[in-house]
């Protein structure tokens, strides 16, 4: 289903332009178009691992309900090649504001694309697509030890992040700016710090 053309990542059908993968494609937040009203996420988003090893990319789709949700899929290059891992469509209301991938095939979900306090704020998926460990927005409350009202005002994107997340040199934990401070996740543990 996909592969590597002229060093980009190839998904069919295939575009005559591809873009450069962009680290904050995922991570940049769309503009309200009114007091109510929030876009729909962009069609196909992209993010790749710190080496490029691995691509994860995020598919909104409408299903025979007339629901759109999204699907992530995750690719792993090896040499001039691209294979898709997996595929899984996602239980977020049109999908994850931010999403990251590690070198290791990590996958991490952030937030809810509409503003909710969601049961899926935190997720964290193995390199075999399975869920391994999962935060709702008062899991984030109680770590922080604010009042759910102190974390929302303090958001600069989305629901509760107050900035871009940062994956650690070895990828073994991912730093999220919220309520004033960082939130660490263990990517091994699933964890949550302040």
């Amino acid at each position: 289903m996909g592969g590597i053309l002229s060093g980009q990542l190839a998904i069919a059908p295939i575009p005559l332009t591809l873009p450069q993968p962009n680290r904050y494609l995922l991570s940049q937040s769309q503009p309200m178009l009114g007091r109510d009203a929030i876009p729909y996420p962009p069609l196909l988003r992209h993010e790749s691992s710190p080496a490029g090893t691995y691509h994860l990319v995020l598919t909104l789709e409408q299903d025979a309900t007339g629901a759109r949700r999204t699907t992530a899929s995750l690719f792993e290059t090896m040499g001039d090649r691209c294979q898709q891992v997996w595929a899984r469509r996602l239980p977020h209301s049109y999908g994850p504001r931010l999403g990251l991938v590690t070198d290791r095939g990590i996958v991490v979900l952030l937030d809810e694309w509409i503003n909710v306090a969601s049961s899926y704020a935190l997720v964290v998926m193995g390199p075999d697509g399975e869920v391994k460990a999962q935060h709702s927005f008062d899991d984030i409350v109680a770590v922080t030890d604010q009042s759910r009202a102190e974390v929302v005002e303090q958001a600069a994107q989305g629901f509760w992040l107050a900035g871009n997340p940062v994956i650690n040199r070895g990828g073994s934990q991912v730093s999220i700016p919220t309520a004033g401070g960082r939130l660490t996740l263990d990517l091994t543990t699933g964890n949550l710090g302040f």
